[in-house]
């Protein structure tokens, strides 16, 4: 197993998004009233299990590179909030639907999910994203970038279903419409389909791609 680094790919943001049933439509977030609100039902803050972005311990708690930041500023601001556990793509649905009071941590902020959904400052920044293939795969050899990777029709990308990888790659996957495999799958997962030849590399952090090849 080994680490690709195309060249152009721009350092990634994770945002934390939040939106509620009251002000989705207007566009305007009210602290006071939220919190208030929250008193009596608190907000729901949806995660998925993403090493080392938000690991859920053995106390039940969540914490992680994302998570920790996000519980922080709720408790900072005095909001309370409970951890719900929930894929990404239903997450984006819920939050879509816009009928509970919830947020979702780590999503990629994209033109499409700003129709839909509000999004605060960024709360962590991401190291280079990379992609991770099979050590061995000759057919990645000679591609430079992430133009000349996806524009080779024998070569297939894995991703995950609903999961947006930013705007400058999902542009280029828009581009160049590469051979494709498309699953639910978490890293882990969508790492066993690699090294069982299913298809030839994935987009991953920095930051997962050490967990992965040491855990």
């Amino acid at each position: 197993m080994h680490y690709s680094y195309p060249v152009l790919i721009p350092i990634s943001i994770i945002l934390f998004v939040l939106c509620t049933i009251f002000f989705l439509n207007k566009r305007e977030l009210f602290a006071e009233e939220i919190s208030r609100t929250a008193m009596q039902n608190p907000i729901l803050l949806y995660y998925f299990a993403r090493v080392p972005y938000s690991i859920t311990t053995e106390s039940g708690d969540v914490t992680g590179l994302v998570a920790s930041p996000a519980a922080q500023a709720f408790r900072r601001a005095g909001i309370p909030f409970q951890w719900k556990k929930m894929p990404f793509k239903r997450q984006v649905e819920t939050i879509n639907h816009n009928k509970k009071m919830a947020c979702g941590v780590g999503w990629f902020k994209t033109p499409e999910r700003e129709a839909f959904a509000l999004f605060t400052r960024e709360i962590y920044q991401d190291r280079p994203t990379i992609t991770l293939s099979k050590a061995g795969n000759s057919k990645l050899e000679g591609h430079q970038t992430l133009a000349s990777l996806l524009s080779d029709k024998n070569i297939k990308l894995l991703t995950k279903i609903g999961f947006s990888y930013g705007t400058y790659r999902d542009g280029m996957v828009e581009q160049y419409a590469p051979s494709k495999v498309s699953v639910p799958s978490n890293n882990v997962q969508m790492l066993q389909m690699i090294l069982a030849g299913r298809a030839d590399y994935f987009f991953v952090s920095e930051e997962e791609a050490e967990n992965l090849i040491t855990s």
